[in-house]
């Protein structure tokens, strides 16, 4: 099981969000290479299923902004959406790049770096997609440099009853009085709460409670993060982050 509060020369985990979507269109195997090269410790990315059951990576519920069609992903085949351009609305460099099967990036990611696959649901809910992304994990023997992460608790509840050694993170959002109430009866590894709403205390009741704490969103303010003990941060370039200038002079040991 990949273990989240793992640390790494002292500071947490460096997620690369949607690998790195700042250099590259976001979810894309440029985007993954970027993060990697720019040394993330784990990517990001998100997972929807299409119409004829295949696992492709693509965040957005409408193609609209991408492909300019107001369709959903679930309205299509996979060799539909494999013969979009990927890459034109980011930049004519990346024009012709197309939707990677998740199928590519665990086959590429294998012996390189650990993902963190968002199942995303809604409007449509496909309890196929779990069953689908969890046989893949297993044939490219990904199980212990995985974390599966979502705000749908019943996609996660499906995903431990499939294999409980899989590492799982409750997406949320809200000031909660116990964000732990979320979870009761669900097993899980880590929370994700998002970064404009956390807080020390909130930190520290999800580590005394025995989970990892892997917050998600665009706002980060690194240093405080990192004095507050998070056991993931995030980047949209992580070849950006300058470790020297948001951590603990007593931990720069990189």
């Amino acid at each position: 099981m990949f273990d989240l509060r793992a640390r790494k020369n002292g500071r947490p985990l460096l997620v690369g969000h949607r690998g790195a979507l700042e250099a590259a269109p976001e979810n894309t195997m440029p985007a993954f290479a970027a993060a990697l090269a720019g040394g993330a410790d784990i990517i990001e990315l998100d997972v929807q299923l299409t119409a004829d059951q295949q696992v492709v990576v693509f965040h957005d519920i409408s193609l609209q902004q991408k492909a300019r069609l107001p369709s959903l992903i679930s309205a299509h085949s996979a060799e539909f959406l494999r013969a979009l351009d990927m890459g034109r609305y980011f930049g004519e460099q990346f024009a012709g790049l197309k939707m990677p099967f998740l199928s590519e990036v665990l086959d590429w990611a294998y012996g390189r770096i650990p993902l963190m696959i968002e199942l995303k649901h809604g409007p449509v809910f496909n309890p196929a997609l779990e069953q689908a992304v969890v046989g893949l994990i297993t044939d490219y023997r990904m199980t212990d440099n995985v974390v599966l992460i979502s705000s749908d608790q019943f996609a996660l509840q499906r995903v431990k009853r499939l294999d409980p050694h899989l590492a799982t993170s409750f997406i949320f959002s809200g000031r909660l009085l116990n964000p732990l109430a979320l979870v009761d009866g669900l097993e899980v590894n880590a929370l994700s709460p998002r970064t404009d709403l956390l807080t020390q205390a909130e930190v520290d009741l999800i580590h005394a409670a025995g989970y990892a704490c892997s917050p998600g969103g665009f706002w980060w303010d690194y240093p405080r993060f990192i004095a507050w003990g998070v056991d993931t941060i995030s980047s949209n370039n992580p070849a950006a982050i300058e470790w020297t200038t948001i951590m603990p002079t007593d931990t720069q040991n990189l």
